[in-house]
């Protein structure tokens, strides 16, 4: 691992106040009860692009504060963006990312979209992998959870107008977790056309942070009325876009229906469930734009029923069965409420593929030495 010392001379650390977040205690940390919570971890990594949009060497050091002026373009005109990943440690005792280099591209075109200058693949993988084996002994056993990898790159140079910064810095950080909604236990979610996450021919495929604050109302009056998070439909109320952290997925009839739209995130965790069920469980996939209608069997699909099962897909929340849905003041059951088989299979494949307990056919795993 690179030490303060050698960083001495990096833009990143002399930005960074080293050492003034706590880290927690790991002795303190029960692996059973990990939730989705903030947990400071020992060391982050990161480097910083100037005008000429080149970014110097990763740098390590001991977690901190940043230095960051009020004027800095990502505070005033909210040019961030961010990814999310997870190591896992394997029932082999190994630790795995999973398709690091999928989140270093969906990184690079949110960031050409933002006007900021791309990181570039290894110097991406290069800075999460050190950053985990810094802080590896946080990465929770087998099974209980793992580290959240937390990659932001943001407008650090100063502005007035509304123009993109000169300077740009990028900056990773992890902690331990467990399961965002609650494992493979059914959700209940409510469709919502009051509001809206990402505005039509905007940028709800970017990663940008900017998407996610909008839905703190909803997503707080949804939590109080018992649901765990909402689906958000396209303009037109027609259309179901995403539920504010993950894509959304349905199974009628044996296949495989997987919402699409512009404003979509391009979810690496949905890319690879596609592919898992077309290729490893042989089920036809239909990746396109999906009714609210279609999920809930209304208006002409209401001779159909609604969805046999239904899920939604993403880092943090990985593979996680809904069992209803409310709409109108009208809730609606998929499968009983219970977990569909379909959505069993693509969890426990996935899941499997992740901790190295099934062979990984595709090469997405890369194992942190």
């Amino acid at each position: 691992m690179t030490t303060d010392k050698e960083n001495k001379g990096s833009r990143f650390e002399s930005m960074c106040v080293p050492g003034s977040l706590e880290p927690a205690d790991l002795a303190s940390l029960d692996w059973s009860k990990l939730g989705f919570s903030v947990t400071v971890t020992p060391y982050m990594g990161g480097s910083v692009a100037g005008p000429d949009g080149v970014f110097e060497p990763c740098a390590v050091v001991k977690t901190g504060v940043l230095r960051v002026p009020p004027q800095a373009c990502a505070l005033n005109y909210g040019q961030s963006i961010f990814e999310g990943m997870k190591a896992r440690r394997g029932v082999d005792g190994k630790i795995r990312l999973f398709r690091p280099e999928a989140n270093a591209a969906r990184f690079a075109r949110s960031a050409e979209r933002f006007m900021m200058p791309a990181v570039p693949q290894d110097l991406f993988i290069e800075t999460v992998t050190k950053v985990v084996k810094a802080n590896r002994d946080y990465i929770p056993p087998a099974e209980k959870g793992s580290l959240y990898i937390r990659p932001v790159l943001f407008g650090i140079g100063k502005t007035l107008q509304p123009a993109p910064a000169d300077t740009t810095m990028f900056v990773v950080y992890v902690q331990p977790v467990g399961v965002y909604f609650k494992g493979m236990a059914t959700i209940s979610i409510k469709a919502d056309d009051t509001f809206q996450r990402a505005a039509a021919r905007g940028t709800g495929w970017v990663k940008a942070a900017g998407n996610y604050a909008p839905c703190f109302l909803p997503a707080y009056e949804a939590k109080h009325e018992g649901f765990s998070d909402v689906l958000y439909l396209d303009h037109d109320g027609v259309n179901v876009e995403e539920v504010g952290s993950a894509n959304f997925a349905m199974v009628k009839g044996g296949k495989l229906y997987v919402a699409d739209s512009p404003s979509i995130l391009k979810g690496i965790t949905r890319d690879s469930v596609m592919r898992i069920a077309m290729e490893m469980l042989g089920i036809e996939v239909v990746f396109a734009p999906l009714e609210l209608e279609r999920v809930l069997g209304l208006g002409k699909y209401a001779s159909e029923g609604p969805a046999d099962e239904a899920f939604c897909t993403g880092t943090a929340a990985a593979i996680s069965p809904i069992g209803s849905m409310k709409w109108k003041g009208q809730s609606y059951t998929f499968g009983g409420g219970a977990i569909g088989p379909i959505t069993q299979k693509l969890f426990d494949a996935i899941d499997g593929i992740q901790t190295g307990r099934r062979p990984d056919p595709y090469g997405w795993t890369v194992v942190v030495e």
